[in-house]
């Protein structure tokens, strides 16, 4: 019996709290990958591939974010012309799977938006060692370059411009491996590393160290083997995160991100142009 002016408990169970996409854990001194995926339950490639940033397994500094899955996984910031089905080919997953995971809050395929984070459960990164080694490069590709920009000049790559540049187009196709520097898988400033030291000079490693290692250079003064530096390029970025080996007529060779590959974009890009911070020429 109910008590007069009591309302009656319900009897709707209380649905499940929506688990998390991930959780931001902040480095402790002596913290490796490989030790927080075994606290967390997951593989340290999933750590890896959803912290764009880090450079190698071994490059925690203490004070630093890590996006942390809650399963194995993948996170992922959504970007301007993604699909949820290119999304999915990308990582050998299915659409559904995606959708499906309550975390990502997704009603259909069509419901994603740009710098949008999502979860890819059970997602992988293309395997390197496919990459084919490529043919040598003719004299005259080709492919023409793309239309020059409007501030920079036409300039006829030489010297060590001309080599970083046809370096930089060999590896075109090769994926993008976070923590690499090549030759069959790269990241961003794995690239320019394998590059520069190919022709001999002592390169740093990471973005922020290219930044400071190369001379400043004004965007309409851009020659062909300078650096070009992006920043807040993923939500767990704060500043310059992003590095690409100019390479004449607007074009960026760069390993472009998670998922995707070594190729060439165009510094005219919306998102490029956007996320613009800088360019430097190699000492």
């Amino acid at each position: 019996m109910v008590a007069a002016g009591v309302a009656p408990l319900s009897t709707q169970p209380t649905p499940p709290p929506v688990p998390p996409v991930y959780i931001v854990y902040t480095v402790q001194d002596g913290d490796t990958v490989e030790g927080l995926a075994a606290s967390y339950g997951i593989s340290a490639s999933s750590i890896l591939w959803s912290n764009l940033e880090l450079e190698s397994a071994d490059s925690l500094v203490p004070g630093q974010y890590l996006r942390v899955p809650t399963s194995d996984g993948i996170i992922y910031d959504i970007r301007l012309g993604d699909t949820l089905g290119d999304i999915a080919d990308r990582f050998g997953v299915d659409v559904q799977a995606i959708i499906d995971f309550s975390g990502n809050n997704l009603k259909s395929a069509d419901s994603i938006a740009e710098n949008q984070t999502i979860f890819i459960p059970n997602g992988i990164m293309p395997a390197p060692a496919v990459t084919p080694t490529p043919a040598p490069q003719p004299e005259s590709p080709s492919t023409p370059a793309p239309a020059p920009l409007p501030t920079p000049p036409a300039v006829s790559p030489s010297g060590i411009g001309a080599q970083a540049v046809e370096l930089a187009r060999s590896r075109i196709g090769a994926p993008y491996v976070p923590g690499a520097a090549g030759p069959d898988g790269f990241d961003c400033s794995g690239l320019v590393f394998w590059v520069y030291s190919q022709l001999g000079l002592e390169v740093p490693r990471s973005t922020q160290q290219q930044l400071a290692w190369a001379a400043p250079v004004e965007p309409s003064e851009l020659q062909p083997g300078d650096l070009v530096f992006f920043e807040n390029t993923s939500s767990s970025s704060d500043g310059v995160s992003h590095v690409g080996i100019y390479v004449g007529g607007g074009g960026v060779v760069m390993a472009v991100n998670n998922g995707d590959i070594v190729r060439e974009v165009s510094l005219a890009e919306s998102y490029w142009t956007a996320h613009f911070a800088g360019a430097g020429r190699p000492p």
